[in-house]
């Protein structure tokens, strides 16, 4: 059982996309007509042209200021000519920097709707993400174990625990001294030989939505037999800067091309 002391001397960082991340948005530039009567609102939208897809989380008015389109499009001759005969005078263009996407956070959305009107849906899992409650205290408590489990298998190298969607251990180990012989490979082999009767179709997907535990962020050759193997979630400890496929030199969980995606966490010990 992990003690209180070792419960606190460790947090769960997730590594998420550095969209998800990010504080600010990056902003696109607008032309704006700015209109002084209120009731010309609603004429002069009937006459704008249709907002892109990309631009459908931006409120179109603003302060007596409505969004015409992107200012890298000319505006139309025809269009200005329209405008001036509703409004009979010389419209009032201007440019306005605005959210060029739409807000994934609480924390994007308070700075976007600084520059422009914004719509925002929350997304619960990723706020408890990034502010550290997605875990509750008995669950923090099961991956500091399971971690620690690591920590001993591999004996001062790396080490490897696989844990079923039961919560159970079904594979563990270190670092075997043969080609291949990285913890995680090794892990992996174990639990499909023990299960090697049920057929490759089985094998497969042995580990759909199973956690892994790792001392070591894997190398790229590690990170893409847990793609195969359908893990749900990673938890590793230390970095690898020279070849560490999940933070430090690559992000196998968000290259697209890949046809499974799994969670990743880091494991930092607070000193």
């Amino acid at each position: 059982m992990c003690s209180d002391h070792h419960l606190f001397s460790f947090r769960i960082v997730p590594i998420l996309r550095e969209d998800i991340c990010a504080e600010e948005l990056p902003l696109e530039s607008y032309f704006v007509l700015r209109v002084s009567d209120p009731r010309t609102i609603g004429p002069v939208l009937k006459l704008l042209p249709t907002m892109p897809n990309s631009a459908d989380h931006l409120k179109r008015i603003k302060d007596g200021r409505i969004l015409v389109q992107p200012s890298n499009v000319p505006l139309s001759e025809n269009l200005l000519i329209s405008i001036r005969d509703l409004l009979q005078e010389e419209p009032l263009i201007e440019t306005v920097q605005v959210p060029a996407k739409k807000p994934f956070t609480r924390r994007q959305f308070e700075w976007a709707k600084q520059r422009w009107p914004t719509g925002f849906h929350p997304n619960k899992e990723a706020e408890a993400l990034l502010n550290g409650t997605f875990f509750n205290a008995l669950e923090k408590r099961k991956i500091f174990e399971f971690y620690l489990r690591a920590e001993k298998i591999g004996n001062g190298n790396a080490g490897c625990v696989i844990v079923d969607l039961m919560g159970n251990v079904v594979a563990e180990s270190g670092v075997r001294p043969k080609p291949l012989g990285h913890a995680v490979m090794s892990a992996v082999a174990d639990l499909c030989e023990s299960h090697r009767t049920q057929g490759s179709d089985v094998l497969q997907y042995l580990g759909t939505g199973f956690d892994v535990y790792l001392t070591h962020e894997p190398c790229s050759m590690c990170a893409m037999a847990l793609v195969h193997f359908r893990v749900g979630r990673v938890f590793f400890g230390k970095s690898n800067s020279k070849g560490g496929a999940l933070e430090s030199s690559w992000r196998i969980q968000e290259e697209k091309r890949l046809n499974h995606h799994y969670r990743v966490f880091r494991i930092d010990e607070i000193e």
